[in-house]
């Protein structure tokens, strides 16, 4: 943040040069490179270039690729060297960080946007510029790092990089590159085997996918579906019968065998692991809902071990199922995917990290774990199958003991830089000349027990006190005047916080979910409240209730599964 009227981020040939030459004397600007200055006079300048380092290589190479090992990295603006392909030769000296011009071919359709008219090397041109070095200057170390974080689908990648390499002149690493997928693609196989998923052929998935999206089907009705001749849905068929990955339907009649997914397949699972409930579900590859398990305890740890002790119990009784292949784990409490044990410490959940919590957990080796943020998981499940499928830029505000938000933004879940993404209890709360703001004090306010306690301070004297939530909304459904108001401006002030929300996101559709949120007479508070703002956001009650968390993790633990299998997730029709 700026500190001395000058923004933080200043350009010397977009102003004066006496100006800024008097500002730096008076110490109203810091200088942090030839030609780069901020207003932010107490940060330290690398801590600047840093936060906003896309601006300042936006400004000296516009249009510019980030490339080389730069784009091999989880966060390139870690990097000491930043390499980006474009025309200027001089490199720019930056506190902390050099970003040096290589040659090279500019933008291409597969390379990603990055902000401030930059781009970032697809995984494509970043194969062809490894092989394209000299041999003794490839670090095989952190193409293997890069490779293994990265997800990147093999087949579809092999299939354009020709293409690739003739567009970008890098034809002499074209054989290097392929040569490098096939073998990622043999190392992958034993992987894949002792996980309990074998590798499967190309027609073996289609068929597979076939029977998950559209249910059982006949030979004749395979060949139909996929467009394959009789031969090749045959050997399919068998190699699928092989892993017993299907089998042929029961009393089914005469005729044509019926083939369905085998119930031996595997399963999935999804845990909801909060401060003092839990829920569990178990699914089939298939989607179908094998187990449902949900219980209470005060102290989170013991709610920990009450999870463990259920999902060992859930492993004993689903053997029929075949084996455990992937779990999500929801927690309240930030984190991030590709960071998963680094959760910020806190109030929630006993102070517990992701960590200790996977280790009590006890999961068997071999299974795909997922940890992810418990609001975070809800909104997956509503823009995947819930109330916000298909759009893009999603919130979901859950509102109930605690609050927290998670947000879809362009079709992507965001996490932030350390997963703290949606963490809106940590806003500054309240702003006024009488008070200054205190740690949680936002949650402490709309949080269903900081409203109670509110509404009790201020009744009158001859009044009872209310006790429960539920029980001033039931008073409030009925028609009950006092309650209707106090549910009314407690729904008002939800709803601010939605117009905070809707003014950074600008999102389609804001869910509101929680035992609290997901009343409807909340969310037509909030509906109104918002509609006053920004009449084109939509708002609307979890389709899932209460097991929205539970069922946003299973579903991304289904998908992990399916991904690891078939090369895709699918979703039955």
């Amino acid at each position: 943040m700026a500190h001395s009227g000058w923004p933080a981020l200043v350009f010397a040939a977009e102003h004066d040069a006496a100006v800024i030459s008097r500002a730096l004397r008076r110490g109203r600007l810091q200088r942090l490179a030839r030609g780069i200055y901020s207003g932010d006079i107490h940060t330290p300048a690398e801590t600047l270039t840093r936060r906003y380092l896309w601006e300042i290589v936006g400004h000296f190479f516009p249009q510019a690729v980030v490339a080389g090992p730069s784009a091999m990295q989880p966060d390139p603006t870690a990097c000491a060297t930043l390499y980006v392909v474009h025309p200027r030769r001089r490199p720019l000296q930056l506190p902390g960080v050099t970003v040096t011009p290589v040659p090279g071919v500019g933008p291409q359709p597969e390379d990603s946007p990055l902000p401030a008219r930059l781009w970032l090397a697809s995984p494509g041109r970043c194969l062809l510029d490894f092989f394209s070095q000299p041999e003794a200057e490839r670090d095989l170390a952190r193409l293997h790092a890069w490779w293994q974080a990265g997800g990147f689908e093999r087949e579809a990648l092999r299939a354009g990089l020709a293409g690739q390499a003739q567009a970008l002149n890098r034809t002499g690493a074209l054989a290097q590159a392929l040569a490098f997928l096939d073998q990622t693609a043999q190392l992958a196989m034993p992987q894949a085997a002792s996980s309990g998923l074998p590798a499967l052929s190309v027609r073996a998935r289609l068929l597979m996918e076939s029977l998950i999206i559209e249910g059982s089907a006949t030979q004749s009705e395979l060949m139909t579906r996929l467009g394959m001749s009789k031969s090749t849905v045959s050997s399919g068929v068998q190699e699928l019968q092989r892993h017993a990955f299907i089998t042929v339907v029961e009393g089914a009649g005469r005729g044509a065998q019926l083939y369905q997914l085998s119930q031996q397949t595997g399963w999935v699972l999804g845990a909801d692991i909060g401060n003092s409930q839990a829920m569990l579900i178990a699914r089939s590859l298939d989607g179908r809902q094998l187990a449902l398990r949900q219980f209470v305890h005060a102290a989170s740890v013991q709610l920990v071990k009450a999870a463990a002790d259920a999902i060992a119990a859930l492993r004993q009784e689903l053997t029929a199922f075949g084996p455990l292949l992937a779990i999500t784990v929801a927690l309240s409490k930030p984190v991030r995917p590709d960071i998963q044990l680094s959760g910020r410490e806190g109030p929630s959940q006993a102070g517990l990290s992701p960590e200790a919590i996977l280790a009590r957990l006890a999961l068997p080796a071999g299974v795909h774990i997922i940890v992810e943020n418990n609001v975070n998981c809800a909104v997956a499940a509503e823009v995947r199958l819930g109330i916000a499928k298909g759009l893009k830029d999603v919130v979901f505000l859950q509102i109930g003991e605690r609050i927290g938000s998670g947000i879809y933004s362009g079709g992507m879940l965001i996490h932030g830089a350390r997963g703290g993404a949606g963490e809106i209890a940590d806003i500054p709360f309240p702003w006024s000349e009488q008070e200054s703001p205190g740690e949680l004090m936002l949650e402490r306010h709309l949080a269903k027990q900081g409203f109670l306690d509110r509404l009790n301070a201020r009744r009158a004297p001859s009044l009872p006190m209310v006790r429960s939530m539920d029980a001033l909304l039931e008073r409030a459904t009925g028609g009950e005047p006092m309650a209707m108001q106090a549910i009314a401006q407690y729904g008002e002030q939800i709803g601010f916080l939605a117009c905070g929300l809707v003014a950074v996101l600008d999102p389609a559709m804001i869910v509101m979910g929680g035992s609290v949120g997901a009343n409807w007479l909340i969310v037509a508070a909030v509906r109104k409240t918002l509609a006053a703002f920004s009449p084109h956001t939509t708002v609307a009650a979890t389709q899932f209730g209460p097991q929205a968390t539970v069922e946003g993790a299973v579903q991304l633990a289904l998908e992990a599964a399916q991904v690891k299998l078939l090369g895709r997730a699918v979703r039955r029709r």
